[in-house]
């Protein structure tokens, strides 16, 4: 018991949180998956406007069989 309370007063406040807006912490994690999966695509690019680039493209799922039949 002893365990539990200390565990709850170390997580209260995210406990009131989440009572009072009823969200997770999904978003940013789905967030932080899209943004993984941009650095990995991006390797080996140095700049930051790069990197920025292939997140939009990675984020915006966007559908390039029209212009090219080939494309994922």
């Amino acid at each position: 018991m002893k365990e539990v309370a200390r565990l709850i007063r170390r997580h209260f406040d995210g406990i009131v949180a989440w009572y009072q807006t009823r969200q997770t912490n999904g978003f940013i994690e789905a967030f932080n998956g899209l943004f993984q999966a941009a650095k990995r695509k991006a390797r080996g690019y140095t700049r930051f406007a790069t990197m920025h680039t292939v997140l939009f493209l990675v984020a915006g799922k966007l559908d390039f069989s029209r212009f090219n039949p080939h494309a994922l």
